[in-house]
């Protein structure tokens, strides 16, 4: 009568080695890691990242989305993206998971976020659970697993969660051939709690962040993608 309480209690402390290995073999990684290093390592990463995409809304604003100068600065920014990518995968090898808060600080820890929300889709499907799983763990700002979690739908053509995600859209004047730059937020599941779920997750309130776009959640032509022949971009 009593050796199935005996199997239970073995059982759990099975469990529980188990739990206590895994989390031990995690702690034995990341004791190897000159972090210091990887610190100055990923700071290095992020500031590549930003290095031409911090160029594009000047040169957007007076060339155009469409045009050799915006063009040129993604080509010269793809390459970098390439490389930062290879690097970031590695170290997501290294360290067995995101180098999140814990391991790197915070202003290090957004670095990961930023490379891989660059990433083509197949690499953003990949590692989505593990941003969002970084999120949940305070490892990452929840407003940045926001941003990459509506991207990720966008890309599916499914409506967002957060509204963090604004396209532009060239439209053509079928008679003149004249293009029209038009921004406007990309679909949003649920309009009337999105302020909200905005808030809980450290981001602004929608309005306040469209008019950084120069549109406004109450402008319809902000919403509505348009059915002329369109060149779609998206930074």
């Amino acid at each position: 009568m009593r050796v199935i309480p005996a199997l239970l209690c073995l059982a759990l402390i099975v469990g529980c080695a188990i739990d206590l290995r895994t989390e031990g073999d995690k702690n034995s990684v990341t004791q190897d890691i000159d972090t210091l290093a990887l610190v100055n390592e990923l700071d290095s990463i992020f500031e590549l990242d930003q290095r031409y995409r911090a160029e594009m809304q000047s040169v957007q604003n007076e060339f155009g989305w469409n045009s050799d100068e915006m063009n040129e600065l993604w080509t010269k920014q793809n390459r970098i993206d390439s490389s930062n990518l290879q690097r970031i995968i590695q170290v997501i090898k290294e360290v067995d998971g995101y180098p999140g808060q814990s391991l790197v600080g915070h202003s290090a820890s957004k670095t990961t976020f930023y490379v891989l929300q660059h990433a083509p889709d197949t690499v953003q499907e990949e590692y989505y659970q593990m941003i969002i799983d970084a999120a949940k763990n305070n490892e990452l700002k929840r407003g940045l697993a926001a941003m990459y979690q509506d991207r990720y739908l966008m890309h599916r053509n499914e409506p967002q969660i957060f509204g963090t995600q604004v396209r532009t859209e060239y439209d053509i004047d079928s008679l003149t051939g004249e293009k029209t730059e038009i921004s406007f937020v990309w679909p949003i599941a649920d309009t009337n709690n999105i302020d909200s779920l905005r808030l809980w997750n450290g981001l602004l309130n929608l309005e306040d962040y469209l008019n950084n776009f120069g549109i406004s959640r109450w402008d319809s032509t902000s919403h509505k993608l348009n059915d002329s022949e369109k060149t779609k971009k998206s930074p």
